[in-house]
C-alpha cells in the first residue's frame, strides 16, 4: 500500500541545491495541484522531484536542478517541513500530527492509521493530488504513532 501512489522516473534522481540531499520522484499532477496560482506558469518542461528534508525549505527541484519550489509557493503546508501544529499528516483525509498524539494521550491507543488501510483500500485515497511527496502517506502515520507511544511512555506526552 505505501507504494500505491509512487511515481517512478528513468536515470539518477537529483540532488537538492539547498541541502545536497538525494530527491525522491514526484508526479506533475502533484506539483501542478498544490502550488499557488502565481507560481504555475514558471513550471519548467521537465519532471520535478521532492526534497523530504525535514530542515529544507524546498519542496521540489526540476529535473535539471534549476528550478526550485519552495514551501511559501505551495497551498498547503509541507508536514514534514512543519515544527509546529497544525502539522498535516494525511493530507486525504484530514488528519493531523496532533490527532495522533490526542489519541496516544487519552486512550494509549489510535484507529487512525487502520481508519487509513480502509479508506486506502476503498480507493478513497488521493495522494498523487493532495500529499506533497505525492506518495501514501501510511509510513509517516506509523512513524508518528510510534514516536507518540515513545513519548507517552517516557511521560512526555
Amino acid at each position: 500500500m505505501s507504494q500505491c501512489c509512487a511515481p517512478s522516473h528513468p536515470g539518477a534522481l537529483p540532488i537538492c541545491p539547498t541541502n545536497g540531499k538525494r530527491t525522491k520522484p514526484v508526479g506533475r499532477n502533484t506539483v501542478e495541484n498544490l502550488i499557488k496560482p502565481e507560481v504555475r506558469p514558471d513550471l519548467l518542461p521537465q519532471l520535478y522531484y521532492f526534497c523530504n528534508a525535514p530542515d529544507c525549505d524546498t519542496v521540489y527541484v526540476s529535473e535539471g536542478g534549476n528550478h526550485l519550489i519552495t514551501k511559501d509557493m505551495l497551498i498547503v503546508r509541507v508536514g514534514i517541513k512543519e515544527t509546529e501544529d497544525h502539522i498535516p499528516l494525511c493530507y486525504c483525509f484530514d488528519y493531523e500530527r496532533a490527532d495522533v498524539w490526542d489519541a496516544i494521550r487519552q486512550k494509549n491507543n489510535t484507529e487512525i492509521e487502520r481508519i487509513i488501510r480502509q479508506r486506502v483500500k476503498a480507493g478513497e485515497c488521493r495522494c498523487e493530488e493532495l500529499n506533497p511527496s505525492g506518495g501514501c502517506c501510511l509510513g509517516e502515520v506509523a512513524k508518528v504513532i510510534k514516536f507518540a507511544r515513545a513519548l507517552k511512555d517516557q511521560g512526555l506526552l
